[in-house]
């Protein structure tokens, strides 16, 4: 029969819910991100319990950081801010979008495209593939792992080659 029943209407209206819900908290990552905004990162952004993998690309070269944790997730980002890369000026902003995204009850996935603009020169910095987790919380959903893999810039690969993996 192509009608559906009550139950399955509920089901299709919470899933579509939940990916206008999940879109939000994709978008408010990277508006958080271009401004610094910690304190929304760590109120409604990030799980408790994240994971955080970043891989830049430039060139033949790639570098991995991972990190576990909204504290240990923020102390990255707190790093990453004071690295010189271009994000930090405060004048790149982040295009996240092409969301693919799979509801399953309290969890979901999400697949998207990135690219990231640096709004002086409006110049491409960087651009790539984002994987995520997310799931519904108390207080909404949260990502919970978030993978990026980037092409950036030469000076934001020295930048970060700088800041996190100097020899010790």
């Amino acid at each position: 029969s192509s009608r559906r029943r009550d139950g399955d209407l509920m089901d299709a209206g919470s899933k579509a819910l939940a990916h206008a819900e999940i879109t939000n908290v994709l978008s408010l990552y990277y508006q958080a991100l271009d401004q610094g905004d910690l304190e929304t990162l760590e109120s409604r952004v990030i799980a408790e319990d994240a994971t955080w993998i970043l891989v830049q690309l430039c060139a033949d070269e790639r570098l991995v950081d991972e990190s576990t944790g909204r504290s240990e997730i923020l102390t990255w980002f707190r790093r990453m801010f004071g690295a010189g890369v271009s994000m930090t000026e405060g004048t790149v902003r982040h295009y996240l979008n092409t969301h693919v995204i799979e509801v399953d009850g309290e969890h979901a996935r999400s697949t998207s495209h990135l690219q990231a603009i640096e709004t002086r020169g409006m110049t491409n910095v960087a651009s790539g593939f984002v994987r995520a987790e997310h799931i519904r919380t108390a207080e909404g959903w949260r990502i919970q792992r978030y993978e990026v893999e980037e092409t950036i810039t030469r000076a934001d690969m020295d930048a970060l080659k700088a800041t996190f993996h100097a020899p010790n």
